[in-house]
C-alpha cells in the first residue's frame, strides 16, 4: 500500500527544533564526559609518577616530596592565618596590577591603532622597555618604590601592559579596510565606527590577553616577593624552601596557582557579562 503524501511531508518546525536541542545537548554530555575522563585520568598519571620518583628515590627526598605529604601540608596551611595574610597580600598586588595594566594597555593599544605616526615614534621605545625581563626589574623597583605592595603592582602591570596593548592593537587594526570605508560612505562618526565596528572586532583578543594577563600579573608579584617583600605567598615560599620544608613549598606552589585560578575565572565572568550585555541590549 503506497502511504499517504502527507506522511513523507518534513516534521513541523518545534519538532526539529527540539531534535536538534536534544542531539546538541546530548553532545556536550558527551564532551563533557571525556574531558572530565581524560583530565582525570592526567592527574593520577602525574601523581603516580610523582610518588613513583619519590619511592624509588629516583630524586632525593629532601629535594621533592610525596603528594600525600604535600595534601597534609595544605590542610595544615588552611588553618594558618599566616597563609591567608600572604594571599591576601598576593592577590590584592595581583589584582590592583592586572587592572593598572589592563587599562593602560587598552588605551594605548587604542590610541597607537589609530595614530600611525605615534605607533613609529613609540615602537623603538616599547620593544627595547618590553625586552627587558620586568621580574629582573624588581630589585629596582623595590629600591624605588619600598618593600610594600607598590613595587609588587608595578612588576604585574608592566607584564600585563604589554599583552594588553599587543593584543589590542592587534584586534583594532584586524578590522577589514572595505568595512572601515562603507562606514565612512555611510557617515559614521569615529566615534561610532570604534564603538559598533572596531571594539566588538578587538574583544576577543583582548579578553584573550586579558586572560593571559591575569596568570603574568600573579607571576610578576610572587617573583617580586620572592625578591623582597614584608609579605606575600612568594616571601612564605622563600621562608619554607630555606628551611628545606618541600611539602609545605609545594602546598605554597599550589596556592598560587589556585589564586591565578581564580583571577582568570573572574575575566572569564567579565567576558560573559560583556557577551551578554549587548545581547539584553538588542532584545
Amino acid at each position: 500500500m503506497i502511504p499517504p503524501i502527507q506522511s513523507l511531508a518534513p516534521p513541523p518546525d518545534d519538532a526539529f527544533d527540539v531534535r536538534i536541542i536534544t542531539e546538541r545537548r546530548d553532545k556536550e554530555l558527551r564532551d563533557t564526559k571525556r574531558v572530565v575522563l581524560i583530565g582525570t585520568g592526567v592527574l593520577i598519571a602525574v601523581l603516580g609518577i610523582w610518588e613513583l620518583m619519590h619511592a624509588t628515590g629516583l630524586v632525593k627526598p629532601i629535594f621533592i616530596s610525596d603528594p600525600i605529604s604535600v595534601a597534609l601540608a595544605i590542610g595544615r596551611l588552611l588553618t594558618s592565618a599566616i597563609l591567608w595574610r600572604a594571599v591576601m597580600a598576593t592577590f590584592i598586588a595581583s589584582f590592583c596590577g592586572l587592572v593598572m595594566g589592563a587599562v593602560l594597555g587598552i588605551l594605548s593599544g587604542i590610541a597607537m591603532a589609530h595614530s600611525d605616526v605615534l605607533r613609529r615614534a613609540l615602537q623603538p621605545y616599547l620593544t627595547v622597555f618590553n625586552a627587558l625581563p620586568r621580574p629582573a626589574l624588581a630589585p629596582i623597583f623595590i629600591l624605588w618604590f619600598g618593600l610594600g605592595a607598590a613595587p609588587k603592582i608595578v612588576v604585574g602591570a608592566t607584564i600585563v601592559f604589554f599583552v594588553l596593548l599587543a593584543n589590542t592593537m592587534a584586534g583594532i587594526r584586524s578590522v577589514n579596510a572595505d568595512i572601515g570605508f562603507l562606514a565612512r560612505s555611510l557617515g559614521m562618526s569615529p566615534w561610532q565606527t570604534f564603538r559598533l565596528i572596531e571594539l566588538p572586532q578587538a574583544m576577543p583578543p583582548i579578553v584573550a590577553g586579558l586572560r593571559l594577563g591575569a596568570v603574568y600579573a600573579v607571576l610578576g608579584v610572587v617573583v617580586s616577593e620572592i625578591v623582597a617583600a614584608y609579605e606575600g605567598l612568594g616571601q612564605l615560599l622563600v621562608q619554607y624552601t630555606n628551611q628545606f620544608a618541600i611539602a609545605e613549598s609545594f602546598a605554597v606552589l599550589a596556592f598560587t596557582a589556585i589564586l591565578a585560578l581564580v583571577l582568570d575565572f573572574a575575566v572569564s565572568l567579565l567576558q560573559r557579562l560583556i557577551a551578554w550585555a549587548p545581547a539584553s541590549h538588542t532584545d
